[in-house]
């Protein structure tokens, strides 16, 4: 937020509801516990986000604003802005989050931009249940994983864009956050308006991938 700031692009943090706190999102948990985490979580979001528009005569606040958010952070942005409010976003940022397997991709959706790591073991890249439970387990949660979900939304003309680690766990969802090559890009995404697509791939260094390559060179163990 401090790097945002400095570019001139005003921000807040909020607090939400953990109201899986001391039991966690593990494959025994029943799914819609965990869907009614995210809902309401994604409820306090939105109630900031009516509070921040009615502050809109203040000097240099914006009338637009990009829901974001990281891990589960990032699961509650995506899911006010692809599933229950997407008209009140301007745009969504995605530091390794996912969305419900039922969402439908829309052409009046918001801009998305999604980094995450190739490797996550939590929260799928692609389509997967989270956390890779067994299919048959309470907690087996389909989801739709940041960049996939931008290849949803590029099928209906929504522009996304994705920053993915070749190797990456999880950990990406901060250790992305204080990469200077990731805020320089989500900076330039914001100042944009997210109208920009693109696809970028590293190494878990963070040297970029062959130009032009679509999918990162070795599979995940």
């Amino acid at each position: 937020l401090d790097a945002l700031a400095t570019a001139g692009i005003p921000s807040a943090s909020i607090s939400y509801r953990l109201t899986m706190k001391g039991r966690g999102f593990g494959c025994n948990i029943p799914v819609e516990d965990k869907r009614r985490a995210v809902a309401l979580a994604g409820e306090d979001l939105e109630d900031a986000l009516t509070w921040l528009e009615g502050q809109q005569d203040r000097k240099g606040w914006p009338s637009q604003w990009v829901a974001a958010g990281s891990s589960a952070g990032a699961e509650t942005a995506l899911w006010s802005g692809y599933v229950h409010s997407p008209d009140r976003w301007a745009g969504v940022l995605s530091f390794s989050g996912a969305v419900d397997a039922s969402a439908i991709p829309m052409d009046s959706a918001p801009p998305l931009l999604a980094i995450h790591g190739q490797c996550d073991a939590l929260v799928p890249i692609g389509v997967d249940i989270h956390h890779f439970c067994p299919a048959d387990s309470p907690g087996a949660w389909a989801l739709i994983g940041g960049p996939a979900w931008a290849d949803s939304l590029r099928s209906v003309d929504v522009p996304a864009s994705t920053w993915t680690v070749c190797g990456g766990s999880h950990r990406v969802c901060t250790s992305a956050l204080s990469n200077p090559a990731v805020v320089d890009s989500v900076i330039q995404w914001l100042l944009k308006g997210g109208r920009e697509e693109w696809n970028v791939l590293v190494d878990e260094a963070g040297r970029t991938l062959q130009a032009g390559r679509s999918s990162c060179p070795q599979p995940c163990n």
